[in-house]
């Protein structure tokens, strides 16, 4: 049977749109940003930030799609697809608070840069959602799935197994994921499989506890308000566990702060700095 008229398909073809659709749009903001906004000061890094976390959070919603049609293998394919396109488009852009809570933990991040970071992906979590459903609505006559989602607002969590067990799922996942992150950091050619390792831990939560989290800004773009947790139990589940259980991954991994300068290599740094600006001058 011919696969472009098969019906099976037709779910898949519309999440590709929709993922081909918010990338490029992403992708058309990021460079006319890189044109038009100057990289000095926050105003760029505040705006690739929240490109990326808008582009990450609404690709989220199409999720459900894939796995709703093709199952436990596709959504671990399409997740690392989509985090490895991520990586590629997003210029840096973390588009998770867990990271930067660390950098900024850790000395390796100024509170300046942390706070611009973290509400350009507050910020983005917010606008997903309506990104996701401008989509959907207007793709509806185009696909029944997209059609399906439009007229779908209700946000209902179901948990397959005890508030501890889910937990314990949210703080040693992100304690393993910071461990092997760090693991295939060292060996280059296995970086590329960083994108598939979270996307395993994903699909294995939602496989035995229904509802995974890891990554607090999705979370908040794509769970918070839904019926089934409330808000306090949301903050601890997929705020507080999350960004623990990778602090206590970056401390065991040994994460280090900058490395301080003695005063005669402070020293040293200032001379070079006025030789290099007197010989600028000369020029």
């Amino acid at each position: 049977m011919d696969a472009l008229t098969n019906e099976y398909y037709f779910p898949l073809y519309s999440a590709l749109g929709y993922f081909t659709l918010v990338f490029g749009l992403g992708e058309i903001s990021r460079i006319l940003t890189s044109k038009y906004v100057s990289s000095r000061g926050n105003a760029q890094l505040f705006l690739y930030e929240l490109i990326g976390t808008i582009q990450m959070c609404t690709c989220v919603y199409e999720n459900g799609i894939i796995f709703k049609n093709y199952g436990f293998p596709a959504i671990f394919l399409c997740v690392g697809l989509l985090l490895t396109a991520g990586g590629i488009f997003n210029r840096d852009a973390w588009t998770n608070c867990a990271p930067i809570f660390e950098q900024f933990i850790f000395g390796n991040l100024g509170s300046s840069k942390f706070v611009t970071i973290l509400s350009a992906q507050l910020i983005g979590a917010a606008f997903a959602s309506k990104v996701a459903y401008l989509i959907w609505n207007l793709t509806a006559p185009y696909s029944a799935a997209h059609l399906e989602n439009a007229s779908n607002l209700d946000c209902v969590l179901h948990y397959k197994q005890s508030a501890g067990i889910v937990i314990g799922f949210e703080i040693i996942g992100a304690f393993v994921v910071r461990v092997v992150v760090s693991l295939l950091l060292n060996r280059p050619a296995l970086i590329k499989l960083i994108p598939f390792a979270i996307s395993a831990y994903l699909t294995l939560a939602l496989y035995i506890v229904g509802v995974p989290g890891l990554n607090p800004i999705v979370a908040t773009a794509r769970l918070y308000g839904c019926q089934g947790i409330d808000n306090t139990s949301f903050m601890i589940l997929y705020w507080f566990c999350p960004v623990l259980g990778w602090l206590a991954g970056a401390y065991f991994v040994g994460q280090k702060g900058p490395v301080k300068k003695t005063a005669k290599e402070v020293k040293a740094a200032k001379k070079e700095k006025k030789a290099a600006a007197a010989a600028k001058k000369s020029d």
